[in-house]
């Protein structure tokens, strides 16, 4: 008898405490100050518990309502949600919009506060998400890595730390974003190279030939045989301007096209030369264009406020290898006095999306730079103000469905890149952007480092940043001869 009573009691205790009475919250019309902020926001349907936390609160209810009814807990100003549990609601309730009531014990009252909403987009967002972590000042470049998220949790690897190589740059992670996605990066050094990653098999290759410069920023096409890249030669330098701290400019730059399976270098007419430079090129969905972006040649520095980059394209045979033989302008961005920058095509053809700024070819480093999205069939250009904060916006990729960008932003101070998601519907809209989550809500706070070159790919990196070591230290590197077009 006793048995069966304590039993009782202990059954109640635990239904009173799953589920409290709020009856004593005062009502606030206002929602929530929530960082990150996750308040009216499109969702992925596979996404990392939304962790936040809400300052001066000493427990958090939330509870979340769609088909279903749920409630999460916690005793203090941070609220982490139960990865199962979360995973479970997402799942029934793909599709649907959940409102979300937050309730908080504040040290002198207790709130609850207007209801925010999240559109469960049955979109799924591509797995794997890759970053370089760096310091966001100009003066520190040698202590970086580059990092590996899953973004259906909170699992993070080492792609790559140049504290095991030398402390040499490393820079331009960069996925194709095809089912088995061809990956490169440039490691710089002694003993360095671009690093060529297909079917699991790592290649060193010296991308510099006799008649061409080495290769930077650049895209691999969906074969992984190709790859397009401009050569430059990138130069820093520090603004007398009180609200501006640096400009990165090209002395020179030309377009380059690197054949990975014939071991080639190809140039064109149309894209090299002193009289104009060219940089940021990217392939169309279907390999058959390059776009691009290009300016007439000034000198530097005295000129930087004045060079603005149009976008262009050249068109490809991805069958032979053949560069076009004219180049056409896409966009005209100097006749807004807006440079482009980053250039990145969906992957079912629809859009370009790219960086504008006022000038120059390094709009990390503006926070006047917003993301533009141009719809390919019509030229009819979202200049995105649902989506862009109130700093530097820039660079971007896209998800293997189209429906999911990534980008880095310094919306939240200036200072610090940190990666955003937005979902693109079927009509082109995009939503407010979101960051990505934590499993501790206060990480971006506490880490001084920038996350940047953000890259969304649905398969993980065969290697880590030990098999890198090896091959930086160990394997020879791999040379590309020249092809005349």
């Amino acid at each position: 008898m006793k048995k069966s009573i304590i039993i009782s009691i202990i059954a109640l205790a635990l239904f009173s405490c799953g589920k409290r009475s709020f009856q004593d919250y005062v009502d606030c019309p206002a929602q929530p100050t929530l960082f990150p902020d996750y308040t009216d926001i499109t969702i992925p349907c596979n996404i990392a518990p939304l962790n936040f936390y809400l300052e001066d609160a000493t427990s958090i209810s939330v509870i979340v309502r769609g088909k279903k009814e749920y409630q999460y807990d916690s005793h203090s100003h941070k609220l982490r949600f139960p990865l199962k549990k979360w995973a479970k609601m997402l799942a029934n309730e793909k599709g649907d919009t959940l409102s979300v009531s937050v309730y908080a014990n504040l040290p002198q009252q207790k709130i609850r506060y207007k209801d925010f909403y999240w559109y469960v987009s049955p979109d799924s967002i591509d797995r794997y998400l890759s970053y370089r972590l760096i310091e966001p000042a100009y003066e520190i470049w040698n202590m970086l890595q580059v990092c590996e998220r899953n973004v259906e949790n909170f699992s993070t690897r080492l792609l790559a730390d140049n504290n095991i190589t030398d402390h040499s740059c490393i820079n331009c992670h960069t996925s194709n974003r095809a089912a088995s996605p061809t990956t490169f990066m440039h490691v710089r050094g002694e003993k360095g190279g671009t690093i060529y990653n297909r079917d699991g098999h790592l290649r060193k290759i010296n991308t510099t030939t006799e008649h061409t410069a080495g290769a930077v920023y650049g895209e691999i096409s969906q074969n992984g045989r190709f790859g397009i890249f401009t050569t430059a030669e990138i130069i820093p330098m520090l603004h007398s301007y009180r609200t501006e701290r640096m400009e990165v400019f090209d002395q020179r730059s030309n377009l380059i096209l690197i054949d990975f399976e014939q071991g080639t270098v190809t140039d064109s007419p149309c894209i090299t030369g002193k009289e104009y430079q060219e940089t940021f090129p990217c392939f169309s969905a279907d390999n058959q264009t390059i776009y691009f972006c290009r300016a007439p040649y000034l000198p530097q520095p005295d000129n930087t406020r004045q060079m603005r980059y149009d976008l262009y394209s050249i068109s490809f045979n991805p069958q032979t290898g053949q560069l076009g033989d004219s180049i056409h302008e896409v966009f005209r961005a100097s006749s807004e006095e807006k440079s482009v920058s980053f250039p990145k095509c969906s992957p079912d053809g629809q859009y370009l999306l790219f960086s504008v700024s006022d000038y120059g070819t390094f709009p990390i480093w503006h926070p006047e730079t917003d993301l533009w999205m141009l719809e390919l069939a019509t030229g009819r250009i979202d200049k995105m103000e649902q989506t862009n904060g109130r700093y530097s916006d820039s660079y971007h990729s896209w998800s293997s469905n189209s429906h999911w960008i990534v980008f880095a932003s310094k919306r939240d101070d200036r200072v610090y890149g940190r990666p955003y998601f937005a979902h693109v519907s079927k009509d082109g809209s995009v939503s407010k952007a979101f960051l990505l989550p934590q499993e501790n809500p206060k990480t971006y706070l506490n880490t001084f480092k920038s996350y940047n070159i953000p890259e969304l790919y649905n398969t993980a990196e065969t290697y880590d940043a030990h098999e890198l070591q090896r091959l930086y230290y160990h394997k020879e590197t791999e040379s590309l001869r020249y092809h005349a077009q």
